[in-house]
């Protein structure tokens, strides 16, 4: 393993204690930890304090846009840093199962690595599970993935073969239970494709992997996110760690559920390591179709997102009850965005937005650091893996401290359930009445929402919002954005209100000033699904609207049945519907 110096921890505790590496769980925050902070040698240069896995250190060049890491903090203190990169998160943890137990105040006072998910000292207040799956087998036939699939530009099928797990032998890998529907948790898979090379070869990863969680009080373990990420990879050899979760009951304080290994992990460059490996990243090859399908013991609902672009996907119900997920698309580029600035200089956009919110993210100089001033500390602005209103709002204040180009355009293969669940209720009442998938909604922009488009009942459009910097790398290449919709039919019709006749769409482009921007369009319906494309459009931070028309369905008019009575004059009687009988006639009794 890989052992701390002195000197390295304050960066190491960037590991630790970052919540950008972390999961805090809905529970009040208790005391800070105990361990102390860092305070370094102001007479040293700052770059000697740099980490060497999680930034760009003097003398790091990237091999690849995947391998690329932030800058190192300009000065010892007053200032906030900004890292946006949307895959950082694939790549972080591996998998685990953990015990936490925790006492009345919130701190845990035990945490125990469990090797399988049944035994009896996997137990505690709170039990947290990541599961990466492997390839379906004879022996293992749900929870796993199969029938993965290259097609090349020309839609000609690819041959590849199957290399198997890496890495092997990680401590924290663990076996799942059929009877609770937890998958065994082990390692990626590693995948070769001759006729898809990539500037490191021909390696690629695959990592379907689900993240669930059981309270003591709940009976099931719950579905926190499910998703799916295929990466290009070179095994390069070297001295590295296997990448796992502290069981460090202290690294567990302040509500936290997921910790990195403060004995070291995965560098960032890496997609995932052994002690003596590292599958180093390296860009995808645009204009293939990369898919798969995973077999699960569970459903999944309401909407997926990812970086691919074209998505293909089916969803069907298998024999133990879940569903079986086939996915097909193209790889795509997104841009990633990182920056420092001296707060004293920081724009009032940057200032707005963190006003009144607590200091997050990974402090420089240990835990303790983050309750300072931000004029005393160095804090690095990493918590914004998820896609909401929030971390939209985020990334727009520091667009024009980005300079308006991304620093890196990584390539991305990934789609995962949604974590955004505040919908409309239009669009909440229709997901109801479906107990499988919604839709899945793909884009290359920086931010976007995460969750299904805003119905506007106004105009009748389902509006979305997507963030980008307007350049690439270069600041001259204007970055193209690429945005798809590929939604139910039957949830489509019940969001308008529509028949079961044709239904049809056109989707158009606003730029965030409120002028037309000039997009390719596509819309189709095909086997119960409608897909919405628009490309080319340009960022900074524009609106699609999806305006779909069809047949409306008519309100049903309830059939009056005329009441009939028999009214009587002498001998003439008549048989007459209205309310009373003609002058001179009586009801008949």
């Amino acid at each position: 393993m890989k052992k701390l110096t002195l000197a390295l921890l304050a960066s190491a505790l960037l590991v630790v204690f970052g919540t950008s590496n972390s999961v805090r769980a809905e529970t009040p925050t208790p005391s800070p930890s105990p361990m102390q902070d860092w305070v370094p040698d102001e007479s040293k240069p700052i770059m000697s304090y740099c980490q060497k896995d999680l930034y760009a250190c003097d003398g790091y060049v990237a091999a690849s846009d995947e391998q690329y890491l932030p800058p190192w903090v300009p000065g010892f203190k007053n200032y906030q840093g900004y890292y946006h990169n949307d895959l950082a998160g694939l790549y972080r943890m591996t998998s685990y199962a953990i015990a936490i137990t925790r006492d009345g105040s919130g701190n845990a006072t035990s945490v125990v690595a469990c090797s399988d998910i049944t035994a009896s000292n996997c137990t505690g207040t709170r039990i947290m599970v990541r599961a990466v799956m492997p390839p379906c087998s004879d022996a293992v036939t749900i929870d796993c993935f199969k029938d993965f699939v290259v097609k090349d530009a020309d839609g000609k099928n690819l041959d590849y073969t199957v290399e198997g797990p890496f890495p092997v032998g990680n401590p924290q890998y663990f076996t799942g239970s059929q009877a609770l529907r937890v998958p065994n948790g082990g390692a990626p898979t590693i995948i070769h494709i001759p006729g898809a090379p990539h500037k490191g070869g021909d390696a690629y990863l695959v990592k379907p992997e689900m993240d669930l969680m059981k309270d003591s009080a709940i009976p099931e373990f719950n579905v926190r996110s499910f998703q799916v990420s295929i990466t290009a990879v070179k095994l390069i050899n070297g001295k590295y760690s296997f990448g796992k979760v502290s069981t460090n009951p202290a690294l567990f304080s302040g509500g936290f559920d997921e910790n990195g290994d403060e004995e070291g992990g995965t560098p960032s460059y890496c997609a995932a390591s052994s002690p003596t490996q590292c599958a180093a990243k390296y860009s995808l090859p645009l204009g293939i179709k990369l898919g798969l399908t995973v077999n699960l013991s569970r459903k999944i609902t309401g909407w997926l997102h990812g970086r691919v672009k074209g998505p293909e996907v089916d969803v069907s119900t298998n024999s133990a009850g879940g569903n079986t997920v086939k996915i097909l698309a193209e790889p795509i580029k997104i841009p990633v965005n990182a920056a420092w600035v001296n707060n004293d200089v920081a724009p009032q956009s940057i200032k707005d937005f963190y006003n009144g919110k607590p200091n997050y993210g990974s402090s420089l100089w240990g835990p303790l650091s983050k309750y300072k001033p931000l004029s005393e500390i160095d804090l690095m602005r990493d918590a914004n893996m998820g896609h909401n209103s929030d971390t939209l709002n985020e990334y727009l204040s520091w667009l024009t401290t980005l300079g308006d180009k991304a620093q890196a355009m990584p390539t991305a293969w990934t789609v995962q359930t949604m974590s955004n669940y505040q919908v409309s209720d239009q669009i909440q009442k229709c997901l109801n009445q479906t107990d499988s998938l919604a839709g899945i909604v793909t884009t290359n922009a920086a931010e976007y929402l995460d969750g299904p488009p805003v119905f506007d009942k106004a105009s009748g459009s389902l509006d979305y919002k997507v963030a980008a910097t307007h350049f690439e790398p270069d600041g001259t290449t204007v970055f193209r954005g690429t945005y798809d919709l590929v939604m139910s039919s039957k949830v489509a019709r019940c969001i308008y209100g529509f028949t079961n006749a044709p239904v049809s769409a056109t989707v158009s482009v606003t730029s965030d000033s409120g002028g037309s921007n000039i997009a390719t369009t596509i819309v189709n319906e095909r086997a119960g699904w409608l897909s919405l494309g628009a490309y080319n459009f340009t960022y900074s931070n524009p609106t699609i609207h999806v305006k779909l028309t069809g047949t409306l369905d008519q309100p049903v008019v309830p059939k009056v049945v005329a009441k009939k009575i028999t009214c009587v004059k002498g001998k003439v009687s008549k048989v007459v519907t209205t309310a009373s009988c003609p002058t001179g006639f009586k009801k008949k009794i």
